[in-house]
């Protein structure tokens, strides 16, 4: 046995091992784990092959960030084959002289809290990934069209309004989810296919999009602060879910942070389940 540095020839026993462990892995989580700049280490079995590894990226606008990605296969669990991983990863880390390292793990299958915990990690947040297998949704009368620059200014700010609660009580940095920018605005233009307004009285309501190849495919769903409480957000959910059901889609997931209940229950109720919860934690070096 063995720690040694990936090759391209390992992913394919790497994705095995985690869908053996995780129902989802998102996209994000998946282009970090393989990414060309990251410090990738696999723990290599004789006879066997692969049955961990860890990959360690760094972040922020000096790379004073850092954030891995630790997985042993189940049966494989309980070797110290994942301390031995997190030791050679951290030994190779130190140099950096990082601010906080973060990592994030699967907690309602083989929960890994106590193991990080004991390593001086602390809970960030947690996330859920919602599942719909039903058919169609009551359709509702109200307006709801594409996404048009007209409504750019509108849809910036109250996407930014929506969101900036959970983003610094969870501690997302920026608080400010987007920004006002030309940048912003091509990018919005570029994704109109897949984005939905709600309009009250002609007026930007509420939004939500579709999807189809995302983890969270009907993300970001967001309500105008004028018109929170009004079950705008239920009927532009209803909306999308069932134009992704239109396209093809057998199944519906979202991702949905923990802090958030009012949305985990509104979900629950249009007939989403939770499939998958992981928690996010960080270890504070300085």
């Amino acid at each position: 046995m063995r720690i040694r540095e990936y090759r391209d020839s390992d992913k394919e026993r790497m994705m095995q091992l985690l869908m053996m462990g995780l129902t989802v892995i998102n996209e994000e989580d998946q282009e970090f784990l393989f990414c060309k700049e990251n410090k990738i280490l696999v723990f290599d079995l004789e006879n066997v092959g692969v049955v961990g590894f860890c990959s360690f990226g760094r972040w922020g606008k000096q790379k004073e960030n850092g954030k891995l990605f630790l997985y042993v296969g189940q049966e494989y669990r309980r070797r110290k084959i994942g301390t031995a991983l997190h030791q050679a990863i951290m030994a190779y880390a130190k140099p950096f002289q990082l601010n906080v390292i973060e990592t994030v793990f699967r907690i309602d299958q083989n929960d890994a809290t106590e193991y990080f915990s004991k390593l001086g990690y602390r809970k960030w947040y947690g996330l859920h990934v919602m599942s719909y297998h039903g058919g169609m949704q009551p359709r509702s009368n109200m307006e709801i069209v594409p996404y048009e620059d007209r409504f750019y200014e509108s849809y910036v700010e109250e996407i930014r309004k929506s969101f900036y609660e959970m983003r610094q009580v969870n501690d997302f940095k920026p608080y400010n989810c987007v920004e006002f920018s030309e940048k912003q605005r091509k990018e919005l233009i570029q994704d109109k296919e897949h984005l939905y307004v709600l309009l009250v009285d002609g007026k930007f309501a509420a939004s939500a999009a579709v999807h189809t190849e995302l983890t969270d495919v009907c993300g970001p769903i967001f309500v105008a602060s004028a018109y929170q409480g009004k079950g705008y957000g239920k009927i532009i959910t209803q909306f999308v879910m069932n134009e992704a059901l239109h396209r093809g889609m057998k199944s519906i997931t979202l991702e949905v942070v923990e802090w958030n209940e009012r949305a985990v229950n509104l979900y629950k109720s249009l007939g989403f389940e939770i499939i998958q919860t992981t928690n996010s934690f960080r270890l504070f070096l300085k």
